[in-house]
């Protein structure tokens, strides 16, 4: 039975990207990310969590991915990461409350205050993961007020980075994903365009 579980959340994730693909919000070509790091194919990160629909199925598919971790809060550092973060939390059984963080200085501000995240275990979510530094930094913040933070969730993470703690980017597979050092034979002889974040 477990082998069919798995199986049946296999072809919910296909169908998703499916659905996101025929409503026309993955490009291809070949993408260069501030972080050095490229893609074969680009997300339309406004438009994919604008549409409720979409952005609903998301926040539940990344949503599984930490149904067997303890997640007290629920937290982004982004206004389009707390858009996913709010379909997450409430994704989550029992649902979990969402903080919100605005940058203050060099800093950030969490509403409500720091002390919903004293002795909290936090779910970091956010739309992209790009050069990796935001997350990083916020991650530094949940730690500085108080807060555990246990894992990073996003659509996709563009860094090429290592974290110390759990990453899950949905779509990484979506994307294709690269090392400009190391292309894959179908990128050859694409042109490169450079995406801006």
């Amino acid at each position: 039975m477990k082998g069919c579980v798995r199986v049946i959340q296999i072809d919910r994730k296909k169908g998703l990207i499916r659905e996101i693909e025929e409503a026309g919000m993955v490009t291809e070509g070949r993408f260069a990310y501030r972080s050095g790091m490229q893609s074969l194919k680009l997300l339309d990160r406004d438009r994919l969590l604008s549409d409720t629909h979409l952005a609903s199925r998301l926040g539940y598919a990344l949503a599984k991915e930490f149904f067997l971790t303890r997640v007290d809060v629920v937290a982004s550092p982004s206004i389009w990461g707390a858009g996913l973060a709010q379909w997450v939390a409430y994704f989550l059984e029992p649902r979990k409350p969402v903080i919100y963080a605005r940058g203050k200085g060099d800093g950030y501000e969490f509403t409500p205050g720091p002390e919903s995240l004293d002795g909290k275990r936090v779910l970091v979510i956010d739309n992209l993961i790009l050069t990796g530094g935001t997350i990083q930094h916020f991650v530094q913040e949940i730690t500085a007020v108080g807060g555990t933070p246990i894992a990073i969730g996003a659509l996709a993470d563009l860094s090429g980075l290592e974290y110390p703690i759990e990453v899950h980017g949905l779509l990484n597979n979506v994307v294709e994903l690269f090392d400009p050092s190391n292309p894959p034979a179908h990128a050859a002889g694409l042109e490169v365009t450079e995406v801006g974040y």
